[in-house]
């Protein structure tokens, strides 16, 4: 039920400096099964945007859109070396096979993530047209030109590749949304991701409702206290575990998915790096690090993405704006022409 938008010069050899961003709400109502069914709701925040909302300048109209992962299907398959037809057929009768939509109602692209003599790894992507469909109109009726679209946890690689992970490493990237949270494996390119319903606002609502508070004062404690250490942080873990429980559960499975598919890297999950806005939530990623028993870390490019001039978002609205980010950073000759 948020729009972000954000310009990052991203000239070759030139620091990577943020022109302008912004954020703006709109009803909820305007977005059903993932298509912008109200497409007036969405143009009205986004008016609001550019009008009244605007940090800098954006002076784009070329657009890289991301989508929901949880309204997109990844999956990943290995096939013998064979050109892009070839592939495009394999990728047919892979979605054929495991997506539960009409092939003729399917968006689908892959990206090779290895190849070698004995043959290529890639990851499969599809989304239902209506919904690119939907968002496609609604960008060109507010007279912006869409040039990408891609699941919101690729716009999250993209900025952990930026960032530098080494070569040997593995990590698990984990997107804290507001009531979804994606869970991706990173090995040198993003291999899969999965979706779970649980997120930052489920675990606001769980706190109001075991301890008795309001939406408000439950979402204060969580962003004051969380479950760092503190007189509070029991009650508070035991109010939320139903939603950590969930996660933990997931990435567990990623991890076992991992390792059971074998990688050609050879290497073992070093890392979690967490995303969005439900991550800076106090003693997260300390709970995540003991729980799994992996380093835990957010992402934090804005030494490298920088703010210059303009007024810097305090820690969450930023760990909010990733995926605005990486879409920013969309290499313009990989984009659609």
């Amino acid at each position: 039920s948020s729009l972000k938008a954000m310009q990052v010069n991203n000239l070759p050899g030139k620091s990577l400096n943020i022109l302008g961003y912004g954020v703006s709400e709109f009803d909820a109502q305007a977005i059903e099964n993932g298509v912008i069914i109200k497409p007036e709701l969405i143009a009205e925040a986004m008016h609001k945007l550019f009008e009244k909302s605007l940090a800098g300048t954006i002076n784009s109209r070329r657009v890289a859109c991301s989508l929901p992962a949880s309204r997109t299907f990844s999956r990943p398959m290995k096939i013998p070396l064979m050109d892009h037809e070839a592939i495009m057929d394999a990728i047919h009768l892979e979605a054929e096979q495991y997506i539960p939509i009409p092939l003729n109602n399917l968006y689908l692209d892959y990206e090779i993530t290895h190849r070698d003599p004995a043959g290529m790894e890639l990851l499969l992507v599809a989304v239902s047209k209506n919904i690119v469909d939907s968002y496609h109109r609604t960008l060109e009726a507010l007279q912006l030109e869409p040039v990408a679209f891609e699941p919101t946890i690729n716009a999250a690689s993209r900025i952990v590749q930026m960032m530098g992970v080494s070569q040997s490493e593995t990590a698990i990237i984990v997107d804290i949304g507001s009531v979804t949270s994606d869970i991706a494996v990173y090995d040198k390119t993003l291999l899969v991701a999965s979706t779970v319903s649980t997120g930052g606002q489920n675990m606001t609502e769980l706190i109001a409702q075991q301890l008795h508070l309001s939406e408000q004062q439950a979402a204060d404690l969580k962003d004051e206290y969380g479950i760092s250490y503190s007189e509070r942080q029991q009650r508070i873990i035991d109010a939320i575990k139903p939603s950590l429980d969930i996660l933990i559960g997931a990435i567990e499975k990623s991890i076992r998915f991992y390792a059971e598919r074998g990688t050609k890297s050879g290497g073992e999950i070093s890392q979690i790096i967490t995303v969005g806005g439900g991550s800076v939530m106090p003693g997260f990623n300390q709970y995540l690090s003991k729980q799994l028993r992996l380093p835990t870390q957010n992402l934090d490019p804005w030494q490298t993405i920088k703010f210059g001039q303009l007024p810097v978002p305090n820690e969450a609205e930023r760990a909010g704006y990733i995926i605005a980010a990486g879409e920013a950073l969309v290499n313009p000759a990989e984009a659609l022409q």
